[in-house]
């Protein structure tokens, strides 16, 4: 989630927007949640059979995500075995960018170009990390989501918001983060110290250093809520309802972005008191549910506006061939169906604009004119759906009659 400014813009009649991501000007957050250096960091580890494949991967198959996976496919056959291999892959090869700041993601990122530029670059931040990693679990073909949360480390709680992951494998879900897998940063520099006690885990070990925004992503009946992580003491008297978070998780896949903004705020709201990073991140998420309604509205005014052009150049060409008299004479399918198009592009185009409910007041004008074109050119693919009708009524001799009547 990312909070960012929205515009509206009417050029040459099509509404467009123009986004940016303003999350440096409300608030920046220094060198994100890595793993900082401590004695056990850097004790060695004795490599699997899948780190070893993950690190003799050739450089070509390093730069996309579908060469990587299927590099790892041609040498491991196991779920288990794929995720182990990504998550060493990733925490190896990636550095840590000690002069990136942590800001939130837009809704609108083109993942492809973001994990291209990490691949391209082989370093990022925890965002970085997280994506790349998610991206190769989905290509080996298992579930995950990347995760925003805050951490507590030492029994106090670090200042930055972190991304980490949640996976699918075989069957089970597990919590994933190749950054603190990677190393950590001293006197503002990168040290690398590949691990794997980040990998795999299950969510309640996972929980004890990492606090999801969302509650759902503990992946627990019984949520613990902020207070509670805030401060390493679970209240037993806390009232709380028995979360189904595979139910909600499960819808949660279903949802739109609006909707899954909404439910996310709703789950954050009912998790108890929050400490400054979760005020933030209800604040982003609040601003960015108007946002992504205003995005709704834009996508579903544009999509209008296509389809309306579309059927406009369907009936114009019918309307050229009628005033041929039909020639060259076409199958009569073929001719019924040079309305028909039109008609289908229309409808389309009138259940667009429709869906559009409430809108803005200056942006009321240009849906409104919109819907009046859209409705001039369905009148306009009706009255010659009229005139098929009766044309196909009629012996194949009497037709061309219908042009005379209609000049």
């Amino acid at each position: 989630m990312c909070l960012f400014v929205f515009c509206l813009l009417f050029p040459f009649s099509k509404l467009s927007s123009a986004w940016h991501n303003a999350a440096a000007q409300d608030k920046a957050f220094s060198t994100s949640a890595v793993l900082k250096a401590s004695p056990d960091s850097i004790m060695p580890e004795r490599l699997t059979f899948p780190d070893s494949v993950a690190l003799a991967a050739p450089e070509a198959a390093g730069r996309s995500a579908s060469s990587l996976v299927t590099y790892l496919k041609q040498h491991l056959s196991t779920d288990d075995q794929l995720a182990r291999a990504i998550y060493t892959w990733v925490s190896r090869n990636i550095k840590y960018n000690v002069y990136i700041t942590y800001t939130s993601r837009s809704e609108e990122t083109d993942e492809t170009k973001e994990l291209q530029k990490i691949l391209s670059e082989r370093k990022g931040i925890c965002q970085d990390y997280a994506l790349l990693f998610k991206a190769l679990m989905k290509e080996a073909g298992m579930d995950a989501y990347v995760i925003d949360g805050y951490n507590r480390r030492d029994g106090a709680l670090l200042p930055d918001p972190h991304e980490w992951c949640a996976a699918k494998v075989s069957g089970k879900w597990y919590m994933f983060d190749p950054t603190w897998g990677a190393g950590f940063v001293e006197n503002y520099q990168f040290i690398p110290s590949p691990n794997h006690r980040f990998c795999k885990l299950l969510p309640d070990t996972l929980l004890k250093t990492h606090m999801p925004f969302d509650p759902m992503f503990q992946f627990r009946e019984r949520p613990l809520s902020y207070e509670e992580f805030d401060t390493g003491v679970v209240d037993e008297q806390r009232s709380v309802p028995v979360f189904y978070w595979a139910d909600t998780l499960a819808l949660y896949a279903q949802q739109d972005t609006l909707e899954r903004l909404a439910s996310v705020r709703q789950r954050m709201l009912s998790n108890g008191r929050s400490n400054d990073l979760v005020y933030y991140m209800l604040e982003l998420t609040s601003n960015n549910i108007r946002i992504a309604n205003y995005q709704k509205i834009l996508n579903a005014y544009n999509t209008a506006m296509d389809l309306q052009g579309k059927a406009t150049d369907a009936i114009n060409e019918f309307v050229r061939y009628r005033n041929k008299a039909f020639e060259p004479l076409k199958p009569d399918a073929e001719i019924q169906a040079m309305v028909d198009v039109p008609e289908g592009l229309i409808n389309r185009a009138d259940s667009a604009i429709n869906s559009i409910r409430t809108a803005p007041e200056r942006y009321r004008e240009p849906i409104l004119k919109l819907r009046d074109q859209i409705m001039e050119v369905a009148t306009t693919v009706y009255k010659h759906k009229l005139f098929l009708r009766q044309y196909f009524k009629l012996p194949a001799k009497q037709r061309k009659g219908m042009f005379k009547q209609t000049k």
